[in-house]
């Protein structure tokens, strides 16, 4: 009997050491089930976070390009209204060193040298014009005549 009682007390052992073994491997199951939840749970809120903030850096990229065109579009009209402005200056400058009663030789010089002519056409202008400066009536008629080579 002592053999039997032996072969009963380790089937018994193994019996509850079994019963631990698969219970403690179901509970390891279930709590891997919802670790693996709450892992998916977790990748679903970074995953709407992330949207969530790209759509508001959209929006943002979009405001900041509406305001970078806004910006542009006013400088393009200040540097426009700058442009008109130069270009009536410079009009009104020219102008005034063409004009017979404000004859300055060496402007007249420095306009004909600083323009794109041919040096024999800069020669002639500004013989024409040294030749011409005692009399007004011929003075005139030269200056005009630099005006006209100049495109003015």
């Amino acid at each position: 009997m002592n053999r039997n009682l032996l072969i009963a007390a380790l089937i018994v052992v193994l019996a509850g050491g079994g019963y631990w073994y698969y219970s403690t491997a179901q509970k390891a199951a279930e709590e891997a089930a919802m670790a693996q939840k709450a892992a998916d749970d977790a990748a679903a809120a970074a995953k709407q976070a992330e949207e969530d903030a790209a759509a508001k850096a959209a929006e943002e990229a979009a405001a900041a390009a509406t305001a970078a065109e806004e910006a542009a579009a006013k400088a393009a009209e200040d540097a426009a209204a700058a442009v008109t402005t130069a270009t009536e200056t410079a009009t009104e400058a020219v102008a005034d060193i063409f004009d017979p009663a404000n004859y300055d030789a060496d402007a007249v010089n420095a306009a004909i040298d600083g323009s794109s002519l041919d040096d024999a056409t800069k020669t002639t202008l500004k013989s024409e014009v040294d030749a011409a400066k005692d009399s007004p009536e011929l003075l005139k008629a030269a200056l005009d005549r630099v005006k006209a080579a100049l495109g003015l």
